[in-house]
């Protein structure tokens, strides 16, 4: 009996103490983290390629009195490290997410250990746990040029696909370059959200000098299959080439006369890989000054085809033979078929001089200047008087009395052929020749003793006329193309630009004017 007392309080010793250690009481200051609402954590981003980053989160609770830091920890099934979360500070009462992130790097089925720690303590054991995790192959991209269109009128136009393999929405950058004496150069770039499938797009590009397009496709924010090499792809491209032609077909009336409109068929071909773009076609007269008599649209025409029509000329200009050429034009290039046309002149029209009649006229007032002015000075110079001899002191006869003397010694008579009068000797007897008519006839000394004295007929040279030269005011029109109108009756003239600055008359109403590049 003495031994049972010990026993009996020992054993209550032993059950109060495990009394104790069952109670979840916690004393002052100490720190419990326990699962806020689930014990499993949240994983995001499903389905996980290999190279997408996985998102693994799980929300814990601070029952203590203190605050206190956690983290997430992730290891794989042999104990590999895979990820550390950042240490999340959560408060007395509060409950935040704590967060881990990690990119798998194999495809397949994988185990993942995680682990909510804290340098604290107090971690209740239900934070730990393990998950599987399905990880599929990477997405891989792939690029396709569907048609490659380049023409004169829009330009280059591509038009490529994009294919993305099955998975997840992806978005990826997409930069066009153009190729061309071995460089390249970025026109385009932009971001575009890929669904798994394929997406149709196109670029327009312009009129560029190049050879060649290059497409490049990279990933952003994931990883994709394609090695680097394989994210570009060129394509060659050459320029459009148009060959126009143009050809005449017949015309009425073949001898058009002035004023007449003529009717002249013709042809417009298209020999190269592309359309043309849309132009006129004009009908100028080189004849008179590039005058245009007709112009008409002209629509675009395909590779390799042709255009037949009929233009409408006129009023036909008056001249006897008009040189003509048929234009067709476009921006970059044109097409030229010249032509003579003969016309159909009236009778009674008059005589048409082969030259200028303005023209010979003021030649003619130069000419007549000229040689007026050569007599003014030839009179000027036979008039002088001789100087005088210092040695002798004598002073010789002037010129006029010389030449009444010696005229006092000779007698003019006709020539019977053509009545050039001539001077003779008083005395003279026998033959005469006459300098103008080469005649010869007799002559003998007259038989009155008088000699008769004839003064010849002084000629005095017309006055010089004086002629003002009164500088007109000629009109000046500019143009920065090869056709200009006239300035008086807005007539559309063809003088091309190389040869400007020129003078040039209209050959409709007969203007003179100065045609300049402007």
């Amino acid at each position: 009996m003495v031994y049972r007392a010990p026993a009996s309080r020992a054993l209550l010793a032993i059950l109060f103490s495990l009394s104790l250690l069952a109670s979840p009481v916690s004393a002052d200051g100490e720190k419990m983290f326990t699962p806020a609402g689930s014990s499993d954590v949240a994983i995001s981003g499903e389905p996980i390629h290999v190279g997408d980053a996985v998102l693994v989160s799980i929300l814990v609770h601070n029952q203590g009195s203190e605050s206190g830091s956690v983290r997430l920890e992730l290891t794989g099934s042999g104990g590999e490290n895979l990820s550390v979360g950042t240490e999340t500070e959560i408060n007395p009462g509060s409950s935040r997410e704590v967060i881990a992130e990690f990119t798998p790097s194999i495809a397949g089925l994988m185990d993942v250990n995680w682990e909510v720690t804290s340098d604290d303590g107090g971690v209740s054991s239900e934070l730990k746990g393990t998950f599987e995790l399905q990880v599929i192959e990477s997405q891989s991209i792939s690029l396709t040029f569907e048609s490659t269109v380049w023409t004169l009128s829009d330009g280059l136009e591509c038009d490529f696909t994009i294919t993305l393999s099955e998975g997840k929405s992806r978005l990826i950058e997409v930069s066009i370059s153009l190729l061309g004496s071995g460089e390249s150069t970025i026109v385009q770039n932009f971001e575009i959200l890929l669904n798994p499938g394929v997406r149709s797009l196109e670029a327009s590009l312009g009129q560029p000098d190049i050879t060649g397009i290059s497409i490049t496709v990279s990933a952003k924010g994931w990883g994709i299959a394609n090695s680097p090499a394989n994210l570009s792809w060129d394509n060659p491209v050459s320029p459009p080439v148009v060959s126009p032609s143009v050809s005449i077909g017949p015309y009425q009336p073949e001898s058009p006369k002035p004023g007449d409109t003529i009717s002249m068929d013709y042809t417009l071909a298209n020999s190269g890989d592309s359309s043309t773009l849309p132009g006129t076609l004009s009908f100028i007269s080189n004849s008179d000054g590039g005058m245009i008599l007709a112009q008409i649209p002209v629509s675009a025409i395909s590779a390799g085809g042709s255009s037949s029509g009929t233009i409408s000329i006129g009023p036909w200009p008056d001249s006897r033979v008009v040189e003509a050429e048929l234009i067709w034009s476009m921006a970059g290039s044109s097409a030229i078929s010249p032509l003579s046309i003969s016309s159909d002149m009236p009778t009674d029209t008059g005589l048409e001089l082969p030259f200028d009649v303005m023209a010979a006229i003021y030649g003619a007032i130069v000419g007549f200047a000229v040689v007026l002015v050569g007599l003014i000075v030839l009179r000027a110079v036979s008039e002088r008087t001789p100087s005088t001899e210092s040695e002798d002191s004598v002073l010789r006869e002037s010129r006029i009395s010389m030449r009444q003397e010696s005229s006092s010694e000779k007698i003019e008579v006709p020539c019977p052929s053509c009545q050039q009068r001539l001077k003779i000797p008083f005395s003279h007897s026998g033959m005469v020749k006459c300098p103008a008519c080469n005649s010869q006839f007799h002559t003998s000394p007259p038989e009155e003793t008088e000699k008769s004295q004839s003064n010849p007929p002084s000629q005095s040279g017309p006055e010089p006329a004086t002629q003002s030269d009164t500088a007109s005011s000629i009109a000046t029109v500019v143009s920065s193309e090869d056709e200009l109108p006239c300035p008086e009756c807005q007539q559309m003239l063809r003088i091309p630009i190389d040869r400007r600055p020129v003078h040039s008359r209209c050959p409709a109403c007969r203007t003179e004017f100065l045609a300049e590049v402007g």
